[in-house]
């Protein structure tokens, strides 16, 4: 028995020297006195046999090369390929009575057919944030991450046209603690046209609600131009370029 283990160690010791041999970690071996290193190494013959023999040592260093190279290309297209918005919107909530999340597509559509290619890049979009700032939204926690979003956005300026309901007013009013000229009074330039507080465009009086399929917009429901505002966080000829947009999407609405 003694004498089995004995032999069956003793071969394991011999297959551990004649790997290192193999590898050439050793050049020499007290167990395997016999065995010869040959360093006559013969290069592969014919192309195929070369690129099997490069692939067979390097494919794994292949493989992670084209992989980061197929991510690196997948993010450049996205980046240069990626739609940009001919204009940004700010669609608000501050009651569920409004009704705004539900028509969030059908309202991106319908903007888009009165918004122009103003980048001159052959295609219109739109961009519609929603958010929801209703005192009866069903999940308070959520209501309140959507009023800080709220609060960051008035002071960039990113977004220069807003649809929302009646109650922005006193809500934007309640942030400022009083009376805000936020949005710019249109009913001067525009004297036939319904809105609310001189600023608010009623959109159920527009031909806006046909091209959203919304033939139940509530009276609450209007499109705001933001007013000019110096301290705001955005890049100034940004806010001007978008505010110049949002008003000729208004006067295309009206």
């Amino acid at each position: 028995m003694a004498n089995r283990y004995h032999d069956e160690q003793e071969k394991l010791r011999e297959k551990r020297e004649l790997l290192k041999l193999k590898q050439g970690i050793i050049d020499e071996s007290e167990v395997i006195e016999d065995y010869e290193i040959s360093h006559d190494y013969k290069q592969p013959e014919g192309a195929s046999k070369k690129i099997e023999n490069f692939f067979y040592h390097y494919k794994w260093h292949v493989i992670a090369i084209a992989l980061i190279v197929f991510f690196v290309g997948y993010m450049v297209i996205q980046t240069v390929t990626k739609e940009k918005n001919d204009l940004y919107v700010l669609a608000i909530s501050t009651t569920n009575e409004s009704n705004i999340y539900v028509k969030q597509v059908d309202i991106e559509k319908a903007l888009e057919q009165y918004c122009p290619d103003f980048d001159g890049n052959g295609y219109v979009h739109v961009g519609v944030n929603f958010m929801n700032i209703a005192k009866d939204a069903i999940i308070a926690d959520y209501s309140d991450a959507e009023n800080f979003k709220f609060q960051a956005e008035l002071f960039t300026g990113d977004s220069q046209l807003y649809l929302t309901d009646q109650g922005i007013i006193d809500v934007i009013n309640s942030i400022g603690n009083g009376e805000i000229e936020f949005f710019t009074v249109m009913s001067e330039e525009y004297p036939d046209a319904a809105f609310y507080k001189d600023q608010g465009l009623q959109l159920n009086t527009t031909d806006f609600i046909d091209a959203a399929r919304w033939t139940d917009c509530s009276d609450i429901v209007g499109l705001y131009v933001r007013d000019v505002f110096e301290g705001q966080t955005g890049d100034p000829e940004d806010i001007a370029e978008q505010r110049a947009r949002a008003l000729e999407v208004m006067d295309n609405i009206i």
